[in-house]
């Protein structure tokens, strides 16, 4: 259910259930968590793309088929109360909250119907490419229910307005409006997300992989404190007690710096 690809520094997961448009379900979500804190521990790997199989979604988020098939089996009571036992158990690997500490770039490559969890995991990711014929959205307030997790870097990534229309009208937006939006980085033709994503990614590859964890982490630790606070971090944790930005001084030194004019 969960494809995995290296390209050199770069490793690429692919959800595999295109007949049910990539939804959550069927050991997706178990495949995922175990890919996540696969792809924090190995130190050969440095930036993960994560995508949908085939030609029609990305991730149309929980497999509710699925679970409408259990509950008419279990029934609808005995069906709510094993997934109230679930949700009250101890804290599990949640790549959405990031509760196991991944500081590594995370780029999503949008190639279809970008729906609800499957969303909720998209605003989870770094970066986000999308292909000009997908569609993104949190439509669970269709169906009764409430878009949860990430929703609130939704108000971090666009206006709060925005982003408190998408949770309650439900309806999805076009490429071009989430780009416009903010949600996405780029937008680019049907069928070349994830190459667009791999060019991305070489070029984060050419920097050390410390550096990276280093400001991603100090970018979160910024978000919703206090601007003095924020300013602080950089004291605290200086960026050149590390061993990689000493390299890369070095190298600049004797190189230059790619892009800048000498």
């Amino acid at each position: 259910v969960l494809l995995s690809e290296r390209d050199g520094t770069i490793l690429i997961a692919t959800m595999n259930r295109p007949d049910r448009m990539n939804a959550l379900g069927g050991g997706l979500p178990e495949a995922l968590n175990e890919a996540w804190l696969d792809f924090r521990d190995d130190p050969e790997v440095q930036v993960m793309i994560i995508t949908g199989a085939g030609d029609r979604a990305f991730c149309a988020g929980m497999d509710l088929r699925q679970n409408d098939e259990r509950a008419r089996e279990l029934g609808a009571q005995s069906a709510q109360a094993l997934l109230d036992a679930s949700a009250s158990r101890a804290i599990r690997v949640a790549f959405n909250s990031n509760n196991f500490g991944l500081w590594k770039p995370v780029i999503a490559a949008i190639n279809g119907w970008c729906l609800a969890a499957g969303c909720e995991m998209a605003m989870g990711c770094d970066l986000r490419i999308m292909e000009d014929q997908a569609r993104m959205g949190l439509p669970e307030v269709k169906r009764g229910m409430g878009a949860k997790q990430t929703t609130h870097k939704l108000h971090y990534l666009t206006k709060l307005s925005l982003g408190l229309e998408m949770v309650w009208t439900g309806d999805p937006l076009t490429a071009q409006r989430a780009y416009d939006l903010g949600l996405v980085n780029e937008v680019v033709p049907t069928g070349t997300s994830v190459e667009r994503a791999k060019e991305v990614a070489r070029k984060i590859c050419e920097f050390p992989s410390d550096y990276l964890t280093y400001h991603k982490l100090r970018v979160f630790q910024s978000i919703g404190v206090p601007m003095d606070y924020a300013m602080s971090q950089q004291q605290r944790f200086p960026p050149e007690e590390n061993g990689a930005y000493r390299q890369g001084l070095q190298r600049s030194l004797k190189q230059g710096v790619p892009g800048w004019p000498r």
